[in-house]
């Protein structure tokens, strides 16, 4: 990873918590699905996954959720707000679409994000439109309720591109609310019955990517063709004795 000076565009609240971060680059590569870490005055560096595709260099996109005052994502929003340029270090990450995947030819490719996990998947399904990529793709977005939801413009473009599907799935469902609900991996299994030649990327918090890789692995998903950056620092827990 290279350390980069990074204009800051853009800061806005998108939601209650979720504030949508545009920066402007020189000099910068990445595969979709790699991350960048943002680099604070304290020396500190917190990583999050590129939200938009290589295509839309010079920008990056980011999605960085504030859970409350005292959280290290709001010293980060603080900083970014505070500050006309800041500092990066980028690319990172082994989970994106230049792994080899694509090679084995899967039947199925399923990006699967819970809340902010959203912005890995997000350039990954970018990435795949703007190539115009031929094969299955299904992307299944996991957030609490209905009023997590955000990026509805892109949400509404996406939508447009009928080769893909796309779906938003709430754990806890509202009379507001017409779309899917219900557990994350209970839609993907509802609409992929056999994963044996099926590949994934997973991206959202440690439990969610091992709880929903379990209930895949059970339809035939091979360990070898799913892909996560939780893999790279957080060994999977022990499963419950049956």
């Amino acid at each position: 990873m290279k350390e980069i000076a990074a204009t800051v565009k853009a800061v806005e609240l998108i939601n209650q918590n979720v504030y949508q971060i545009t920066l402007k680059v020189d000099d910068l590569t990445f595969e979709a699905g790699q991350y960048l870490m943002v680099v604070l005055p304290t020396g500190e560096q917190v990583p999050y996954s590129i939200g938009s595709a290589p295509h839309e260099l010079p920008f990056l996109t980011l999605y960085i959720l504030v859970s409350d005052s005292a959280s290290l994502a709001s010293k980060v929003v603080e900083h970014i707000k505070s500050n006309d340029s800041i500092t990066i270090k980028a690319p990172g990450g082994d989970c994106h679409i230049a792994n080899g995947v694509l090679e084995s030819n899967p039947e199925n490719i399923l990006l699967i994000a819970g809340g902010t996990g959203f912005a890995q998947i997000k350039s990954l399904y970018s990435h795949l439109v703007e190539q115009n990529f031929t094969g299955n793709v299904s992307f299944y977005w996991g957030l609490r309720t209905p009023e997590d939801v955000f990026a509805q413009g892109w949400l509404e473009e996406a939508h447009k591109y009928t080769p893909f599907t796309l779906d938003v799935i709430v754990n806890e469902k509202s009379d507001e609310w017409h779309g899917r609900s219900g557990w994350l991996y209970e839609a993907v299994l509802a609409d992929h019955a056999d994963l044996s030649k099926s590949a994934a990327f997973i991206s959202g918090s440690v439990g969610m990517v091992y709880g929903t890789l379990d209930q895949l692995e059970l339809k035939g998903l091979s360990k070898e063709n799913c892909f996560s950056d939780v893999f790279a620092y957080a060994p999977h827990p022990d499963k419950p004795a049956l």
